[in-house]
């Protein structure tokens, strides 16, 4: 389908707390960013549930990830987030 990249720069305010001396970005702003991003690409689309995610490998601050869309059918969205080249995040989500 589509494809785009992010970096969480580490003055993201979920960052100073989430492992102090070996920070990596949260799951839920990881989630947050695939989100918007699919939603910006396809704004006819409204993302209504996240059906499946595993989270494979830490991502650092700072660190290039890019994420890879793929439509299931009609109302069922895959997705994997890579960085450098590792799978670090993979999951679904239903759309409407």
């Amino acid at each position: 389908m589509t494809s785009f990249d992010f970096i969480i720069d580490s003055t993201h305010p979920s960052i100073p707390g989430h492992f102090p001396g070996n920070p990596i970005v949260p799951g839920a702003v990881i989630i947050e960013n695939v989100i918007e991003a699919f939603c910006k690409l396809d704004s006819s689309k409204k993302v209504i549930s996240l059906s499946t995610v595993k989270f494979l490998k830490p991502i650092a601050t700072k660190q290039k990830v890019a994420v890879n869309f793929c439509s299931i059918s009609t109302e069922l969205i895959s997705f994997e987030c890579t960085s450098g080249e590792e799978v670090s995040v993979l999951g679904r989500f239903k759309i409407k």
